[in-house]
C-alpha cells in the first residue's frame, strides 16, 4: 500500500485550515535553540526498499549554519520538531507510520535531489505513542 506524497499545499486542499492549525503549526516557530523553523512540506511516503511507512517533515531553517553552535543543539531541535510536527501528522493516519523523518534545510531543495551547496540535516525517529525515539539515520 502506498501513501500519497503531498506538498503542504496539497494537504491544505484536503483538510480545512482550522483543523490543520490545531494539529500542527503552519507558521514560523522558534525551536528550543532559538533557531527559526517553518514547515516547508509534510509528506507521507512508503520507503521503496523496505516498505516502511514514513512521515517526512521538511523544515526550512535559513540560518541553521549560523545559529547552531553544537551538534547537541541540533539534536534537541530535531527531537522538538518530531514532537511538534511529526507526532501530530502521524496521528492523522489510520495506521501508525514506521518512522518519522525530520529534514532541516537552509533553503528549499526538491525532495530527493542532491544539492551539496545547501546545508541539510536529517534525523529519523520511531514513535511509541506520542514519544519520538531517535533512530540512527
Amino acid at each position: 500500500m502506498s501513501l500519497p506524497t503531498l506538498p503542504l499545499a496539497g494537504l491544505l486542499s484536503l483538510v480545512p485550515l482550522t483543523s490543520m492549525a490545531e494539529a500542527w503549526p503552519l507558521g514560523e516557530l522558534a525551536a528550543p535553540s532559538g533557531l527559526s523553523l517553518s514547515l516547508m512540506e509534510l509528506l507521507f511516503e512508503e520507503n521503496p526498499w523496505s516498505g516502511e511507512m514514513l512521515v517526512v517533515v521538511r523544515l526550512l531553517a535559513p540560518t541553521i549554519v549560523e545559529d547552531l553552535d553544537t551538534p547537541l543543539m541540533l539534536r534537541t531541535d530535531m527531537d522538538w520538531a518530531c514532537r511538534t510536527w511529526g507526532v501530530p501528522a502521524a496521528a492523522t493516519l489510520a495506521t501508525a507510520p514506521d518512522l518519522v523523518v525530520i529534514e532541516m534545510m537552509a533553503s528549499p531543495v526538491e525532495r530527493g535531489v542532491s544539492a551539496p551547496e545547501v546545508p541539510q540535516f536529517f534525523e529519523q525517529y520511531r514513535l511509541e505513542g506520542p514519544v519520538c525515539i531517535w533512530e540512527l539515520f
